[in-house]
């Protein structure tokens, strides 16, 4: 935990008006800041945009109806104007005799010119005979005899029409002028058709007409078109070949409805460009005026508009958006470097409180391993006196005897676990059957849990054996358990499970592995979390809560013993630790129990080095019971001095840790480099010492062992005829 006077400064840290959180605050306002620069002149600019575009829309409807109600009202005067010619000039013709109108083309062009005079829109006033041949021109005199009985003008005449018929634009054969054919019939002097009246309006009168209105308004278009969409004439004027609207137009797409009038939105189709359009018919004529805008240049025009407003506005916006982004970059380069202060502070803590915890189990593993040295002597002493007694009593207590011999068990297994616990336990792999070793570890789990946590073991039948440290599976079962617990406050389920893995689960493309799932239905684990949980010190725990060093055990020894660990995680559902492990052969054969076996003489001079006075009084009768002359010496220089003086005994046998200058180690490396045949056996109670001497290829034997482990010792080391090298 922290020591006092740095809990002071963490919640300074905290309570600091400079703080993250206050710096967070900052940057939040900072942010909002610089956006509203932006937005609020924005959404001010488009309000406008959108005003202005509205205020002109509604400007330019009403110019467009108003240009369209006086061009109407000029081309429904001009018609029925020329309506009024063809009733003067009919009593002219109805009634008369064919050969009579042939010889009356003077009087006839004399009246017909009089009734053109001031009538500016007319081209001509021409008259047919029933057969469709000319008889009088108000223009010409003679007027050349001309068939037009092939003209649109004539044929409905001559077909029935019996009233005034208007006919499509069309362009006339002597003057090449675009005109419209207003056309009547007469009666001859037997009441039959006699012929046609037709006055010829001029397009380009109403052409100069509409450019008059349009005059000022280049944007503005006036059109004169029949029913089915043929264009009279428009101002301006129209583009080569615009000469009928299309079919899939907005006007055309109107009068297919029925509708004689209307103002809508849509592709103009002559143009073909979004415009605003106003038209009404011509009377009872299949005649219609249109006017039109051009949305896409009103557009333009708003957009001109808005441009120049932008540019002037965009400085000052610009310079306030600046500020707000240059005091927004200064916010989070403090925000950043105070978080980075504060994650360094969090990240230093930890590793205090990680080397805290670390030198504790260092300075735990040395007082438990100095206790099991002590406590492995003392257990010696009591196995080996166990012994003496049953030999020299065979029947004295043997119930009670069998009794102590339980209890020396127990206390053995006891130091080692304790030894697991401070990892001072030197890793012995063996082979092991899990449904024998696994579910008698729940009596070591169970306390750690706790009542709230309900545990359950199981092992599958057809589990293989594995090659693993039984010490090292207790101790990760202890601490993925305590990790479970931690993850389950309330209370929850720990499910414990050995089984042997799907070749399509084992890591790396593995086979034939034992998999030992750990599950709890805890809390969970972040997935962003799960790459780094069995990284040494990595602990979610508050500081002084977990040393982040549990998983990297289990994942560590996973690895040592040739397998893998794997976690997978739910947040609100619970954890599960696999751990793979590949799988043994078959498990070694062992003998059934017996009696135990003869221990024969061994006939061997043996040098014991010895500092403790009760293991060597228990040691030596041990030693002379299995026929050993025994020389003792309680240091290990007082043995050297033996040796050195000429002494051989057949065997050394040496405990490791002892007071003086030299310990059982350095006399072994001296036995070994001054007489290499010579054989020697060491001894010890530290655990952690048993795999650095058997690296430096030296036989080692626990403490505390029974008389029987010591004869197969003194065996297997006499009976290799050299020393050890």
């Amino acid at each position: 935990m922290p020591v006092p006077s740095q809990l002071p400064q963490r919640l300074s840290l905290r309570e600091d008006p400079n703080s993250p959180r206050q710096a967070k605050a900052s940057v939040r306002w900072l942010r909002l800041l610089a956006l509203l620069s932006i937005a609020v002149p924005l959404f001010i600019y488009l309000v406008f945009g959108v005003g202005r575009y509205l205020s002109a829309q509604d400007d330019i409807e009403a110019r467009v109806n108003r240009s369209q109600r006086v061009a109407h009202e000029h081309t429904t005067k001009v018609i029925a104007a020329s309506v009024a010619l063809q009733a003067k000039a009919l009593p002219l013709v109805n009634g008369k005799d064919p050969r009579d109108l042939r010889n009356m083309e003077g009087t006839l062009h004399e009246a017909l010119r009089a009734l053109t005079i001031d009538q500016p829109q007319i081209q001509s006033i021409l008259i047919l005979d029933a057969h469709g041949r000319t008889v009088a021109s108000s223009r010409l005199l003679p007027f050349p005899v001309v068939d037009l009985s092939d003209g649109e003008y004539f044929r409905v005449h001559r077909e029935g029409l019996r009233a005034t018929h208007l006919s499509k634009p069309i362009v006339t054969r002597t003057s090449n002028e675009r005109v419209m054919n207003l056309s009547i019939d007469f009666e001859d002097h037997q009441g039959q058709f006699g012929g046609v009246i037709n006055v010829s309006l001029l397009a380009s009168y109403f052409n100069n007409y509409f450019g008059d209105i349009v005059a000022g308004d280049p944007e503005l278009t006036i059109s004169l078109f029949g029913q089915g969409g043929e264009i009279y004439t428009r101002w301006p004027n129209l583009p080569e070949g615009g000469d009928q609207l299309l079919p899939y137009g907005a006007v055309m797409q109107q009068l297919r409805h029925g509708d004689d009038s209307a103002q809508l939105h849509g592709i103009s189709a002559i143009t073909g460009k979004d415009s605003y359009i106003a038209y009404r018919k011509v009377g009872s004529y299949p005649l219609y005026i249109a006017a039109g805008w051009s949305l896409t240049a009103l557009r333009d025009e708003v957009l001109r508009e808005l441009a120049v407003l932008f540019a002037m506005a965009a400085l000052p916006v610009a310079a306030l958006f600046l500020t707000a982004t240059i005091a927004l970059r200064n916010a989070r380069t403090a925000l950043l470097t105070m978080e980075r202060l504060e994650k360094e502070t969090e990240t230093r803590h930890r590793a205090e409180e990680a080397l805290l915890q670390a030198q504790k189990l260092e300075a735990l593993g040395r007082l438990t391993g100095g206790v099991a040295h002590d406590f492995n002597n003392a257990l010696m002493v009591i196995t080996n006196n166990l012994f003496l007694l049953k030999r020299a009593a065979p029947d004295l207590g043997t119930k009670q005897i069998e009794s102590i011999s339980r209890a020396v068990k127990s206390a053995t297994n006891l130091t080692r676990q304790l030894l697991a616990f401070s990892r001072r336990q030197p890793l012995v792999a063996e082979h092991v059957a899990l449904q024998d070793k696994l579910p008698p570890m729940k009596d070591l789990v169970t306390p750690v849990l706790g009542s709230k946590v309900q545990l359950t073991v199981q092992v599958d039948p057809d589990t293989a054996p594995v090659v693993l440290d039984v010490a090292e599976l207790e101790l990760s079962l202890l601490n993925l358990s305590i990790n479970a617990r931690d993850a389950m406050p309330t209370g929850g389920t720990l499910a414990i499970r050995a089984r042997n893995a799907r070749d399509d689960e084992c890591p790396q493309g593995a086979t034939n592995m034992v998999v030992i799932e750990v599950r709890d239905t805890g809390s969970g684990i972040a997935p962003e979390l799960l790459s780094k949980v069995f990284e040494p010190f990595f602990t979610t725990k508050a500081v002084g809560e977990g040393t982040g060093l549990g998983l990297s055990q289990v994942y560590g020894m996973c690895e040592r013993m040739g397998g893998h660990a794997r976690i997978s995680s739910t947040l609100g559902a619970g954890t599960c630790v696999s751990l793979y492990f590949p799988r043994a052969e078959h498990l070694p054969v062992t003998a059934e129990p017996g009696p135990a076996p003869v221990l024969e003489p061994l006939n061997l001079s043996v040098l014991l080095v010895e500092d403790n006075d009760e293991v060597a009084a228990s040691v030596v009768p041990i030693l002379e019971s299995l026929g050993c002359r025994v020389t003792r010496a309680d240091r290990a220089d007082k043995a050297r001095q033996l040796l050195d003086q000429g002494a051989r005994p057949d065997l050394v046998l040496s405990d490791v840790v002892m007071p003086g200058a030299m310990d059982g180690v350095a006399l072994a490396k001296h036995v070994r480099q001054a007489w290499p045949s010579q054989r020697l056996l060491l001894m010890t109670g530290y655990a952690e010492q048993l795999e650095n001497i058997t690296r430096l290829g030296f036989e080692v034997l626990p403490k505390p062992c029974t008389p029987q482990m010591l004869y197969s010792a003194l065996v297997k080391v006499a009976g290799s005829g050299h020393g050890n090298e």
